[in-house]
C-alpha cells in the first residue's frame, strides 16, 4: 500500500497550488446542494481536496447506509474509507485511480466531462457488499488545477454477482464509454511464480534456492522483481495480490 500511496503522492505533487487563489466559499456553497443530494439519493457523498489532501466533506448519511462510524471518518480520513474496502479489491482499485487521475492531469480538457465509475466490495456493518462508486471533478483552482473532487458511494444492484473490482470511465455528456486508462496487468514469469507460490507456504529463501537448485542472491533478485512488478511492499502482499488476480499460473 505504501508503494501506491507514494505513487498518489508524486501525482497530486505534480499540481501546483497557490493557497491564496483557493476559494473555500466555492465548496460552502456546494455543501447545502450535496447534503441535500444526498439525502434524495441515498448516496454517501464525499469531497476530496487535492491541495490539503483530505476530505473537506461526507455526508452523515454514510452511518445510516454503510454503517460507517462518522467519528472514524472524521478523524481517520482516507484511512477509514480504504480500511473498509474488501482486501481482495483495494489494490486494484487504488492502481485504477492512480492511472485515471494521471490520464486526467494529461487530460484537462477531458476533465470535466468526464466520470470515473468503480464497482466493488465494503465492509458494511460486518458483511461485504457490493458499491459503485462515482468519481467526478466538482471544482478546478483559478490555475486550471483539479481541486476539488466529488465521489458518490451507493449499494451496487449486482449483489452476488462475482468478486472483483470493474472499473470505467464515462464521459457522462455523450454517454461514450472511454477507453480506460490502465497499463496492463503485470505479468511474472514462470520462475517469478513457482518463487512466489513457495513465499506463499511460507518457504524462506534459503530453502527456496535449495528446492530450486540456485543461489539465495538468485532468489532474492526474483523477490524484489516481484515486488517492484506488483507495486508490493512485502512479499506476503505479492502473494495475496497475485493470487487475487491470477498470476500465480
Amino acid at each position: 500500500m505504501e508503494t501506491l500511496q507514494r505513487e498518489f503522492e508524486e501525482l497530486l505533487d505534480s499540481q501546483r497550488f497557490e493557497p491564496r487563489e483557493l476559494d473555500y466559499s466555492v465548496l460552502e456553497r456546494h455543501i447545502p446542494q450535496l447534503t441535500l443530494l444526498s439525502q434524495v439519493a441515498n448516496s454517501g457523498i464525499t469531497v476530496f481536496d487535492m491541495y490539503a489532501r483530505r476530505h473537506v466533506f461526507a455526508s452523515y448519511n454514510f452511518s445510516e447506509l454503510f454503517h460507517y462510524n462518522l467519528e472514524g471518518i472524521a478523524s481517520e480520513d482516507s484511512a477509514y474509507f480504504t480500511g473498509r474496502i474488501h482486501p481482495d479489491d483495494w489494490r486494484v482499485l487504488h492502481r485504477n485511480g492512480i492511472a485515471c487521475l494521471r490520464y486526467l492531469l494529461e487530460n484537462k480538457d477531458l476533465a470535466p466531462d468526464v466520470k470515473l465509475i468503480d464497482e466493488y466490495r465494503v465492509d458494511a456493518g460486518g458483511r461485504y457488499v457490493r458499491v459503485i462508486e462515482q468519481f467526478q471533478v466538482l471544482e478546478f483552482d483559478r490555475s486550471g488545477n483539479i481541486w476539488l473532487s466529488l465521489s458518490m458511494l451507493d449499494v451496487s444492484p449486482n449483489q452476488g454477482t462475482g468478486d472483483g473490482v470493474r472499473s470505467q470511465l464515462l464521459n457522462y455528456r455523450t454517454g461514450e464509454v472511454c477507453a480506460f486508462p490502465v497499463s496492463e496487468e503485470p505479468s511474472l514469469s514462470e520462475r517469478e511464480q513457482e518463487i512466489l507460490r513457495l513465499i506463499g507456504r511460507g518457504k524462506l529463501s534459503k530453502e527456496i534456492a535449495d528446492q530450486l537448485a540456485i543461489s539465495v542472491h538468485t532468489v532474492n533478485t526474483h523477490r524484489q522483481r516481484i515486488l517492484e512488478k506488483l507495486n508490493a511492499d512485502n512479499s506476503m502482499e505479492a502473494v495475496r495480490y497475485a493470487s487475487a488476480r491470477g498470476l500465480l499460473g
